[in-house]
C-alpha cells in the first residue's frame, strides 16, 4: 500500500469514529430530551418524531454492521429481540434505551454487529416510547 492509500484509510478510520461518536452523542441527547422535555415544561417529541428518530438510528445500525464486516446481518431483528427480553425484566423503554446506548458506547466501532445490535435496541425502546405519547417515561 502507498503512502497516500494509507493516509485514505486512517482518514476514513476518524471519519468513521467521528460519525460513530456523532451518532451516540445525538442518540443520547434525544433520549435526555425525551426524559427531562416533560419535567421542565417543554412539549414532548411527537410519536411521528420518535419514529424517525428511532429509523435512523436502525438505519445507522445497519451502516455499522456493514462497515463490520457483516453487511447481511439482521441487526433490527436483533435490536427489537433484545429489547423485549430487556422488557420482560420489567425494565422501562428508557432504562432499557439508557442501558443499550451505554452499551453500545462502551463496546464502540470495534464490536461492529454486536455495537449495531444494541443501537437497533434502542431504536425498539424509542419506537415503545412513540406508542406510549404523552405518559411521563421516567
Amino acid at each position: 500500500m502507498t503512502v497516500i492509500g494509507a493516509h485514505h484509510v486512517q482518514e476514513a478510520s476518524v471519519h468513521n469514529q467521528q460519525t460513530f461518536d456523532t451518532c451516540i452523542a445525538t442518540t443520547l441527547r434525544l433520549l435526555a430530551t425525551i426524559e427531562f422535555a416533560p419535567v421542565v415544561g417543554d412539549e414532548p417529541l411527537t410519536p411521528d418524531l420518535l419514529d424517525a428518530y428511532a429509523t435512523e438510528i436502525e438505519r445507522h445500525a445497519q451502516d455499522l454492521a456493514a462497515l463490520a464486516g457483516f453487511p447481511h446481518t439482521d441487526v433490527i431483528g436483533y435490536g427489537r429481540d433484545w429489547y423485549q427480553e430487556v422488557s420482560r425484566a420489567r425494565r422501562a423503554p428508557l432504562q432499557a434505551a439508557y442501558h443499550a446506548i451505554h452499551s453500545a458506547a462502551w463496546l464502540g466501532l470495534e464490536q461492529g454487529a454486536t455495537t449495531a445490535g444494541m443501537l437497533a435496541g434502542v431504536a425498539a425502546a424509542v419506537r415503545d416510547l412513540a406508542g406510549q405519547h404523552g405518559r411521563l417515561t421516567n
